[in-house]
């Protein structure tokens, strides 16, 4: 019959192998499985940001978020003809404000390089042209200032009827992608979007409005149940500490 420590030891080990698997199962990253949709490629002004939180119809119990979404890309087309006019360099860029062509024969050069916008839009600007004389066989870099991007984030109240209500908060000028937000009213739903804004002037078209619900019980009893890792998770340790009562029960019964 095992002893009295035997048995400590046996139920301490049980209850931390429990614990172990609780925890590991509390700080899996869940919300990575989600499949997200892919972003369009084809925006007449350029493609929004994608948002990474809070998500459309996002639960949240206290006034103070931290908004956070992808960075969009800045594109090019660099141009190199020769004395005749035909192109012997020619490439489109993203995030990149330098290229380099193939080593050309002795002659003369023009390049040309433009702005096509935000990645996604349709845009053809020129931002920069010059001419090159090569006296020996060599290559031709091209460089120019690039493009930076802010962001604007908008914050309304959410109305059931007709979303495009008024502007309750506006950020402008962001230069991160991510936005600490902190005066949210108990009790209310709220949409926010954001839009990209680069050193031209050009806007990029904004995301959609999502959905964002602040406070109540309600609200904070939807979010525990609308996803299942968190039930998943409550079953898991009610079903520890059931195991546990039932061995302690058991030990009681059998020293009676």
């Amino acid at each position: 019959m095992p002893s009295r420590t035997t048995i400590w030891f046996r139920d301490a080990f049980v209850i931390i192998f429990a614990l172990y698997v609780v925890v590991s199962i509390a700080i899996v990253p869940w919300s990575n499985l989600k499949i997200s949709e892919p972003a369009s490629s084809t925006c007449p002004t350029g493609c929004p940001p994608s948002v990474n939180f809070p998500e459309d119809k996002y639960h949240h119990y206290d006034d103070s978020l931290t908004f956070d979404w992808n960075a969009v890309a800045v594109t090019y087309r660099a141009l190199i003809f020769d004395s005749e006019g035909q192109v012997v360099h020619e490439t489109n860029l993203t995030e990149s404000n330098s290229t380099t062509s193939s080593r050309l024969k002795i002659g003369n050069y023009t390049s040309s390089v433009y702005y096509t916008g935000i990645a996604g839009s349709n845009l053809s600007q020129l931002l920069v042209s010059d001419v090159h004389q090569l006296e020996t066989s060599s290559k031709i870099t091209l460089r120019w200032d690039k493009i930076g991007v802010r962001y604007t984030i908008q914050i309304r109240e959410y109305d059931e009827d007709d979303r495009d209500v008024p502007i309750i908060h506006e950020a402008s000028n962001l230069t991160l992608t991510e936005y600490d937000y902190s005066s949210f009213t108990e009790g209310k739903e709220y949409t926010w979007s954001v839009f990209a804004v680069d050193d031209l002037g050009f806007s990029s078209e904004s995301s959609q409005q999502s959905d964002l619900r602040i406070g109540t019980t309600k609200f904070l009893a939807f979010m525990l149940f609308n996803d299942w890792e968190v039930p998943f998770l409550l079953l898991g340790v009610m079903m520890v500490v059931a195991l546990q009562a039932g061995v302690f029960l058991a030990r009681e019964e059998k020293d009676d």
